[in-house]
């Protein structure tokens, strides 16, 4: 399953407590994108995963969006 999250106008740590949330009801192998706007979200995204043990992966565009692809393991 892969779903998408925007949480854009929301400044730091809100981006990634409510990735956490979302985190928390999916189920091995699911894969789900979050979407940020915030530009301490990659920094914030990067430790949370390495801690917590997420594969992710960062996307931005030019727009200063940031998209950030979690698979729960």
């Amino acid at each position: 399953m892969i779903s998408e999250h925007d949480f854009t106008g929301l400044k730091c740590p809100l981006p990634v407590l409510k990735a956490k949330r979302v985190l928390k009801s999916l189920k091995k192998g699911d894969q789900v994108i979050f979407i940020s706007d915030d530009p301490a979200s990659p920094i914030d995204f990067s430790h949370f995963c390495e801690n917590e043990g997420y594969d992710i992966s960062i996307k931005s565009s030019l727009s200063g969006l940031y998209y950030f692809t979690l698979l729960k393991n």
